[in-house]
């Protein structure tokens, strides 16, 4: 590969196609329409039955959102965002977005309202599905209120019964219109998604995708594990990052597969409906595994499980073996980012504890490299910054093609991780070379909550950083040099609540101390902070 895209060479080679993932659906829809294609299990935002699409069912409310989405005036090019938890409704509206030509935006659910209107701005929503209300959050009321902010913002659809004042309900708006669904059809290169992620700046990035790259990084889950029509796949990583697109809806639509959803996660519902719906692959998170595993030791289910993904945050290093202890299966590890996807995977042939040492080896229409801090290849065991590139790489972020070419060096992406060789062929990520918080999953930009503590008049300085968490990966700790009496730990959560950031992104822990180490320069050293915070937290998990 001689550029970040050899198009000619990834056709060539079968890692990008001709065809999009409305071509899979309609082949699916043929050859098996009575497939189940989609169970969507609901306890958290409403109760009810569980429904179940199948492949015709599937296809034919694509091409009813499709034509929905055309009678509201959206065309090809023009942005759907959509704020919504793992549901048949968000499979319909990404494909109906994709059949329609239109981009699909996905956030995250709890992304707090100044996020929000910066991310409905930004990527010039023409329409904005969302739920009505979910834990608390007056999702629907909160997009309502930044409306008039919005001139791009035609269209403000909503999945539940409460409608703001000029909102309409997604069956009423998007199922029902009558109208034929439009005769564009999307070709494999256009932009099918752009999916917004924290960046270290506190903005939230816009990741461009294609149907191909993102065809592309779904195989990289389907294919190392030979998954196929008799699977049956589930996560309960959200629809609006790219752990619920890739291993919730457009893996198993690749394969043929039964998507299992879940409007949220709970162990033992999610080990029910694995026993009731036969689930034989799942792509989970450390933090939700370790419930899943004390409640299947606890209460035993008979499982029809063959293979568990996990990914997003680091792997704690006792997991997988209590993980094969429980399960009789071995945990496979995976990374990537909402960039790339899956990357790096184990494989079948890897020792069974593999996934406490490494995080797989590069799918082979993905490069990965080690280098220096002069940007040179690192020899031997490492560690290294970690490089990246391939099918699976994004096209770019959204109105910021400066940030996308600072992240390129030398035709690799930087990934911003450290790491090191595992051995087999495969990388063990050990650290981070961006100041980002990787906390369960979410990515909290330490730049932005600084910006608010720093408004605190008893805050002299601040640095926010990351502690290590056996469970998390990470937690959120202010450090803070006050200006008199210090402030509390609550006030300062608070602080950052009514500032409208994304829950999760509260200091966790408050550090209170003399002073910050800096540069000469006077920039904080950060690395030297989180080396402080891991060594107590080693002494205290070692007394």
């Amino acid at each position: 590969m001689t550029n970040l895209h050899d198009a000619r060479t990834f056709r060539e080679r079968g890692w990008w196609r001709d065809a999009t993932f409305l071509d899979d659906l309609a082949r699916w829809a043929e050859a098996a329409p009575d497939r189940p294609a989609v169970v969507s299990h609901f306890w958290e935002t409403r109760g009810g039955p569980d429904v179940v699409l199948t492949y015709a069912d599937l296809a034919e409310r694509v091409e009813r959102c499709a034509a929905g989405l055309a009678a509201l005036g959206v065309r090809p090019g023009d942005r759907v965002a959509m704020q919504l938890v793992n549901q048949w409704q968000a499979t319909v509206l990404a494909l109906g977005c994709g059949r329609a030509g239109a981009v699909a935006v996905p956030y995250f659910i709890a992304t707090g309202p100044a996020d929000t209107e910066w991310i409905l701005r930004e990527s010039g929503a023409a329409a904005v599905v969302s739920l009505d209300e979910v834990r608390g959050l007056d999702v629907a009321a909160a997009i309502a209120g930044m409306r008039g902010r919005l001139p791009a913002l035609r269209h403000q659809i909503v999945v539940g019964d409460r409608l703001p004042e000029g909102a309409a309900r997604f069956e009423d708006a998007l199922l029902a219109s009558g109208g034929p669904a439009p005769e564009h059809r999307p070709d494999a290169d256009d932009v099918f998604q752009i999916m917004y992620t924290s960046g270290t700046t506190g903005r939230p990035k816009g990741v461009r995708h294609s149907f191909n790259t993102l065809y592309a990084m779904a195989r990289s889950y389907t294919e190392p594990l030979g998954l196929g029509e008799s699977d049956v796949l589930t996560t309960p990583c959200v629809v609006g990052g790219q752990g619920g697109w890739l291993y919730g809806m457009l893996a198993p639509l690749l394969a043929g597969a039964t998507a299992v959803w879940a409007d949220a996660f709970e162990a033992a519902d999610f080990l029910d409906l694995a026993e009731r719906y036969g689930i034989t692959a799942g792509y989970l998170t450390p933090p939700v595994l370790d419930p899943a595993v004390t409640e299947q030791s606890e209460r035993p289910r008979a499982l029809a499980l063959r293979h568990v993904v996990a990914g997003s945050t680091p792997i704690p290093p006792s997991l997988p073996a209590r993980f094969h202890a429980t399960f009789g299966l071995p945990l496979r590890p995976l990374w990537g980012m909402t960039e790339n996807g899956g990357v790096t995977i184990g494989r079948p042939d890897d020792p069974w504890d593999w996934a406490a040492h490494s995080d797989g080896r590069p799918v082979p229409w993905m490069a990965t490299r080690l280098v220096d801090d002069d940007g040179r290849e690192v020899e031997g065991d490492g560690p290294g910054r970690l490089e990246v590139r391939g099918a699976n790489m994004c096209l770019g972020y959204e109105g910021a093609d400066d940030a996308f070419a600072a992240s390129l060096h030398d035709g690799w992406f930087v990934t911003g991780d450290l790491a090191r060789p595992d051995g087999r062929g495969g990388v063990k990520v050990i650290g981070r070379t961006k100041d980002m918080i990787n906390k369960g999953g979410l990515h909290v930009p330490p730049v932005a909550v600084e910006g608010v503590l720093r408004d605190d008049p008893r805050v002299a300085e601040v640095a926010v950083v990351g502690e290590p968490d056996p469970v998390l990966g990470e937690t959120v700790v202010a450090v803070v040099v006050p200006d008199g009496p210090p402030p509390t730990l609550d006030e300062l959560r608070r602080r950052v609540r009514d500032a409208g950031l994304t829950p999760g992104y509260e200091p966790d822990r408050l550090e209170v101390v003399a002073g910050l180490p800096k540069t000469p320069t006077g920039k904080v050293r950060r690395r030297e902070l989180e080396e402080d915070l891991a060594r107590k937290a080693r002494a205290a998990g070692a007394r």
